[in-house]
């Protein structure tokens, strides 16, 4: 059975520059996984218990909070503070992470609890 993944995109500057674009990405399977995170919370591990990324097709990372203070890292990888969503497709996700066996996230605010969301397209 084929998943489908709908996505769109709208980035633009004050001096009228702007990015706008959508599509969809079929696939074989989905995972989607949320977490709360309070504030100042010790990091999380999440067993995603994807081996290699040559079968993401789309990797999408979004929290509550884009001021620096949730990170993600993926074994084998620096951290990323998240200033904004991450969504990346095919070989892109390579620039990320070599595999998703498990993500560590983490909510170093001490004022504001945090809710990250990630969705994976996957293809095989």
């Amino acid at each position: 059975m084929t998943e489908t993944i709908v996505w769109s995109l709208t980035a633009g500057g004050t001096s009228g520059s702007a990015v706008q674009t959508k599509g969809a990405s079929v696939g074989d399977g989905i995972i989607s996984v949320s977490v709360e995170l309070d504030a100042a919370s010790s990091a999380r591990d999440l067993a995603l218990q994807i081996d290699t990324v040559d079968n993401v097709a789309v990797l999408a990372i979004s929290s509550t909070l884009f001021d620096g203070s949730v990170t993600v890292k993926a074994d084998g990888a620096n951290a990323t503070a998240l200033s904004g969503p991450i969504l990346l497709f095919g070989e892109a996700v390579k620039l990320f992470a070599g595999d998703l066996t498990t993500l560590t996230v983490e909510n170093t605010s001490v004022v504001s609890a945090a809710r990250i969301t990630i969705l994976i397209g996957l293809t095989v």
